[in-house]
């Protein structure tokens, strides 16, 4: 898992670089990429600690949290379609 995981997030990282180089710099590009992941992350555990509180099976929440990304990269998706 962790070598699939690699071959993905490796050239992903050099995409955000090479287009981060050339808008705000790939430093930057980097830096934006990390908070926004992290402050993602910290949302999700904390959303899951409201949600297992309230004595949700871990199942039911995995798969709303699913369905919950999965709608916003679809409206991700369809924000950069009309932005083309």
């Amino acid at each position: 898992i962790g070598l699939c995981g690699g071959l993905f997030v490796v050239p992903l990282n050099a995409l955000l670089q090479e287009k981060g180089h050339e808008t705000i710099g790939a430093g930057n590009a980097l830096a934006v990429q990390n908070f926004v992941e992290n402050l993602v992350m910290l949302m999700f555990v904390g959303g899951y600690s409201l949600v297992a509180a309230m004595g949700i099976p871990v199942t039911q929440i995995l798969i709303g949290f699913g369905l919950i990304l999965l709608v916003f990269i679809g409206v991700l998706a369809v924000f950069r379609m009309r932005r083309k």
